[in-house]
Parts: structure tokens; sequence; C-alpha cells
């Protein structure tokens, strides 16, 4: 058959139906030698563990070929090492395979030599025509038609077609069988979408994740010939490593009974910080993690490659996409390569908006990034920028406070990072482990203002999701960045950082730590003459003397902090310092005065010329409270009611929380016992999700006398 001009000349001809896909076309010269039944499967892997839910979808996909009009294609994918290939074995061995495909099985490795060096789909044809009979010397020349001649010899009975590492979808099309009934499976460490974009079948594809640690560890040891019994601290350190992948599962197994390596006590501590831990992982003169790795990265483009090296010099595996494109260079360049690592499967997708890296990869990528320290420096360079720029846009929408470092000059700058105050929680929420390694290594670097920088920026992140560990070792790394500075400004900052988040947490301890360096900030601030630090200051002394039972002494101290202020222009500290009055006076069983101040205070934060919802609530929930004491909960619940709507728009648990225990108990003491349940349990719920101390407090009020009442 000519493709130009359609016509047939020269020796025998079968049935000739021209349709491209769906039916075939038979030439040859002479007798046909009848098709023999191949079954080129490969060898199924021992020791085989998990995959249930992907041999049970090929098993769906495989059970619907009969009511199919074209050929069923699955694409199996995964990143290198994930055992795309060992599944793609097992499932072809499996009982009663063959008679579900009676026409034969063919098997193909399309990348025996690499990604660079793909299999020619023409040689991999004249493989599968030959094993059904026809010999070299009667097979069509050109692929085209040794497609054609394939699709016709196949056309008869369903069968199954393994076609392993493919590179590239163009491989694919050529190697599809001519019964409708017919199955192809394939593997790569592409994600291959750009087969949907070609004239075959539409895939179905099955993506391959790493194993959990439980399975990792039976592969591991069923490699090294041990009981899958065993357990130890030893065996968890190595398959933490492993990072779920077969390949190196079966490489540690296998080192791990070597008797002249020392087993898995030898191994674990072989692969504890290693200086190469991707080269610990390669058996002598055997199968090494390492190049399935290079082949994948060797594939790369410039661009690419360079991005993969920076991202491992990233804090964790876990990062924001805004980030890979930005490594990248940005816009239309930075999605570009963004992708090509996702199609790699160097990347895989994970949350919304974010992707992650399995961890040996990750490790692999380091270990490139060692090899250029200059490279490498300036990555950590641009990994601090961007999440100081990151976390400043975050703070801005989050808090309306005044702000000390340069980042915050130019908000225009900072302005577009994110759509709302929901998002930057959520995000920096996600980056927070993130970001304190950034700041210990900009920390160690001598990069002492931008860990300056970053700990102001993360203020308010903190303030509302806590994480009082990251928050307090992150201001005490400031406190070391700051004393390396000029001038006493910024030790004075630092200083107030690490005893707010310190009083924040609360224990006696950290209010007596918070104390000593709220002190040092004051003494700080005065020989820097800088009155909002001043005040700042005093403002932290009287709430450490207020949570120490000391509301007068904590009284004089709003007071001389107000007076620190003189003129500066600082509307919202001077709100503050009214409401920290009212709590003061209320702690001094000056109810009254307390509950003057402070619902002086919600109203006046409500006016400021930015708003502040959060401090507006949190003074109607202290205003409830204090009615509460004087016995009113009449004048109590209205406010009360106020402060957990305003509460409900925002991201501030804790208050939510005590909202709810404040009201509930407004409930109970004017004799609705079931909502004051209802509050007390919301109060719980919120609490336990915290971790918070305070559970046993609503926990106390669901045990106690009220729910018996009404």
């Amino acid at each position: 058959m000519n493709a130009v001009d359609n016509t047939i000349s020269g020796g025998e001809f079968g049935t000739a139906i021209q349709a491209r896909y769906a039916t075939v076309t038979q030439h040859f010269h002479g007798a046909v030698t009848p098709p023999r039944v191949p079954r080129m499967r490969p060898p199924a892997p021992e020791g085989f563990v998990d995959r249930d839910p992907v041999c049970a979808a090929l098993d769906e996909l495989s059970g619907r070929r009969a009511v199919r009009t074209s050929v069923q294609v699955v694409a199996i994918t995964g990143l290198p090492g994930v055992g795309k290939s060992g599944v793609l074995a097992h499932w072809a061995a499996a009982d009663g395979r063959e008679e579900d495909f009676p026409g034969g099985t063919f098997y193909a490795d399309l990348s025996p030599r690499g990604r660079l060096s793909p299999s020619d789909p023409a040689s991999v044809l004249r493989t599968f025509v030959g094993a059904l009979g026809t010999p070299r010397s009667e097979m069509p020349a050109d692929e085209d038609a040794l497609a054609v001649h394939f699709r016709w010899l196949t056309s008869d009975r369903p069968c199954l077609v393994l076609l392993d590492g493919v590179v590239n979808p163009a491989q694919v099309p050529h190697l599809l069988p001519g019964h409708p009934a017919g199955m192809v499976v394939l593997t790569s460490r592409q994600r291959l979408s750009g087969l949907r974009s070609l004239d075959m079948p539409r895939p179905d594809y099955l993506p391959l994740d790493a194993l959990d640690d439980d399975n990792c560890a039976r592969l591991l040891l069923g490699s090294a010939g041990r009981e899958e019994t065993v357990d130890g601290a030893e065996l968890r350190t190595v398959v933490r490593v492993l990072a779920g992948l077969p390949l190196a599962a079966r490489i540690a197994g296998a080192l791990a009974d070597d008797p002249l390596g020392g087993g898995l006590t030898e191994l674990a501590r072989q692969l504890t910080d290693p200086p190469s831990l991707v080269k610990e992982l390669a058996v002598p003169d055997g199968e090494a993690v390492g190049p399935a790795f290079a082949m994948a990265y060797e594939a790369l483009d410039e661009d690419g490659a360079r991005t993969f090296r920076a991202l491992g010099v990233h804090p964790t595996t876990d990062m924001a996409d805004e980030l890979v494109e930005a490594l990248a260079g940005g816009g239309a360049d930075g999605r570009r390569v963004r992708r090509a690592l996702l199609e790699a499967h160097l990347l895989e997708p994970a949350s919304r908006g974010r992707c992650r890296m399995n961890g040996l990869i990750h490790a692999y990528a380091r270990e490139l990034a060692r090899r250029e320290p200059d490279a490498r420096a300036a990555t950590e360079d641009f990994l601090a920028d961007w999440y100081l720029r990151r976390a400043a846009a975050a703070e801005l929408l989050l808090s309306p406070r005044w702000h000390h470092g340069a980042v915050f000059a130019r908000p225009e700058l900072l302005s577009g990072v994110f759509d709302s105050r929901e998002q930057a929680l959520d995000a920096m929420e996600r980056d927070r482990e993130n970001v304190a390694v950034v700041i210990e290594r900009a920390c160690a670097a001598g990069r002492y203002d931008t860990v300056c920088q970053l700990v102001e920026a993360l203020h308010g992140f903190f303030f509302r999701h806590k994480h009082h560990a990251l928050w307090i070792e992150a201001c005490r790394s400031a406190v070391e960045a700051a004393g390396h500075l000029q001038g006493t400004l910024a030790p004075a900052r630092m200083h107030y950082e690490l005893a707010f988040a310190l009083i924040d947490r609360g224990s006696p301890q950290d209010l007596a730590e918070a104390e000593s360096h709220y002190g040092r900030s004051l003494a700080l601030a005065r020989e820097a003459a800088h009155a909002r630090t001043e005040s700042s200051a005093l403002e932290g002394l009287g709430q450490v003397a207020a949570r120490q039972g000391r509301p007068l002494e904590a009284l004089d101290r709003f007071r001389e902090a107000l007076r620190a202020l003189g003129d500066t222009d600082h509307p919202r500290g001077r709100v503050l310092l009214e409401y920290h009055q009212g709590q003061a006076a209320g702690a001094a069983g000056q109810h009254e005065e307390a509950a003057r101040l402070l619902l002086s205070a919600a109203r006046r934060f409500a006016a400021l010329p930015v708003p502040d919802r959060h401090n507006e609530a949190k003074s109607l929930l202290r205003y409830g409270r204090a009615r509460l004491a004087a016995d009113r909960p009449d004048e109590a619940l209205p406010r009360l009611e106020e402060a957990l709507g305003i509460l409900a728009g925002l991201d501030a648990p804790k208050d939510e929380a005590d909202a709810y225990l404040a009201r509930g108990d407004a409930h109970a003491a004017d004799g609705r016992a079931e909502r004051a349940r209802a509050d007390w349990e919301s109060a719980l719920g919120l609490f336990r999700r915290l971790g918070s101390i305070e559970v046993g407090q609503a926990a106390r009020r669901l045990a106690g006398p009220a729910q018996g009442q009404e």
C-alpha cells in the first residue's frame, strides 16, 4: 500500500483495511507461517510487597476489555527506583493471566541503554513480529508497514503488550496490537502526558507512590533473608533513609546480608549522615541507586538541571510551586522547568500549589549541589531572600504593628504575594519548617540582618498559630544575630521578640525569662532613644507582672509605657495600653473600671485607620469576663456573642476557644446548662486541636454539676 495513492502492487495481499489503529492490513510474500503464541513476559520479582491498589486497578481495567472498541492502554508512572517494572512483571505473572490474553504476551525494554538512547519502535516491532513467526526476510522494511503487519498478526485474539521504560510518547502508537480487547501496559519515569494528544486510544494513568515504612521494612528484610518480625532502632533508621523506594530497599537488604558488611547495625551507621548517601546505597559489582537517578537528571536541559541542583539546597523535600518556578527564573521559563521536573518524576505534586521531592532524590540533588560551592551559596542567599519577602508579605496582611526591618520600608513591593490573610496563613503554615531551617542556616552563614528581619516578619503568623518551640528557637537565633549588628535598636527589638514569644507560651519559667529579656530590651531601647521600643518593653514588663499575680504593679507599668510614648504618633499602641490596663484593673478587683477600659479599647480598636479586629474581639472577650466576675452574665453575653462573631472571620483558634469557654460560663451563670455544654464542647475541641494546656479547663466544666441543670 502506498501512502500517496493507496494502490497495492507486487506480492500477495490479504484483506486491506485502512482505518488507522482500529484495523489492520496484511502484506506478505509467499505463504504465511501460522502465528505462534509468544509468552515474552519478564520474570516476576521475588519478595514482592504491597501494590495491591495498583494491581487491583489493572485487574479492573483488564476486566472491561470485552466491551471496548479499541485497545486498552495503561501507563504506570513514577520516580526512578519506585518499582514500576516490578509491578509490571508481578501483575503479568498472576495466575490466569495467559488465559486472559490467548493471543500471547509481548515484552520490550524501550530504554535498555538509558533515556538518552531510547529503543527504536521498528526494532521492537521486528522482535514482536518475529516472535509471531514471520521470517525476517518477509518483514516489511519501514516502521509504518511493520506496525500494520503487527496489528494484523494480533487482530484475531487479544494479547498483552508490556512496554518497560518508555521514554517518550512517540514510542508507543506503533506498538499497539490489533484486537480491540488487547491491552498495553507501559512504565515510564515520565508522566507521558503527551500520550493524550496522539492518534491512539486514550490512556489510563496509574501513578506509583513510594512504599510506606512497614512495607519498605518487609522488602528490606526479605531481601536480606531475615524474619519479617525483626524490628529495632537500626531497622527504623535505615527505612527512614530509603524513602520508600523498592530499589533502595532491595539494595539495603543485600548490603545487610553481606557477610563482610556488618549487618543492619553497620548499615544504619553508614547511612546516618554519610558524605554521600546515594553512593552508600550500592551493592559491589551490582545494583545502585545513583545510576537510576543520574539517568533522569542527565536527561534534563540546562535550566532544569540547574533548578534540580538548587532544590537540593532547599531545607526540606516540600516546597511551594512558586519557589520552584522562581529558582528556574520565574515566568514562562519557571513554569516550563517545573513542569519538566514533574514530568520526569523528579518532583511530585503534593497539595494544591505545592510539590515535594522524594527523600533519596533530594539527597541526590543535595550531593550534586555540594559539587558547586559558589552556586550553592548563591542559592542559600536566594532562598533566604525569597522566604523573607514571603514572610513579610504575610506579616503586612496579618498585623498592622510598626516594623523595624528594611524589608517593610517599601510595602508596595510586597503586594500581590498573597490574595488574602487566609492564604498567607496557610502558606506560612506549610512553610514553617522550611523557614526555621532558613533562619538557622542564615545565622550560621553570618546573614544576621536577614535573620532579624525574618523573625520580625514571622511575628503575626506565630502569634496566631503558636508553634512555640519553633517560634522561640527562631527568636533565640535572632537575639544572637542581633548581637553582631551595629547599634542597639536591633538587639532591643530581638530581645523584645523573644520575650513576647516566651510570655505567649506562658509557663512560670517562660515568664521569668521573658521578664529578663523585656528588661534588656528596655535598657537597649533607652540607649537607642527609641520611644516605641521603650514603650513596648514596659508594656511587656506590665504583662509579666499581671501574669505573675501583681496587677497593681502591672497597672503602673502600663501607665509608664503610655508616658514613654510622649508625642509619638502611635494610636494603636495607645489603645493596646488601655486594653492592658483594663485587664490589670479586672485582676485587681476593679471590675467597673476594667469594664470601662475594655469596652473603650474595643471601640477604639475598631475605629483605627486600619481596624484591628483581632484585638477588638479580645477586648470584648475580656470585657465579658470582667462582667462575669461582677456577676453580670446578662451584660457579658452580648459582648461575647460579638467577639465570637468577629473571631469566626479570623484565624485565631486559641482566642475563639477562650471565647466559647467564657460564653459557656455566661450561659451556665444564667441557668442555660445545655447551651453552656455546647460552648464548652466547642472550646474543648479547639483546645485539643491546638494541644493547649487549657483542655483541662473545658473538661472540668463539662464534668461539673452544670450538666445536670436546666
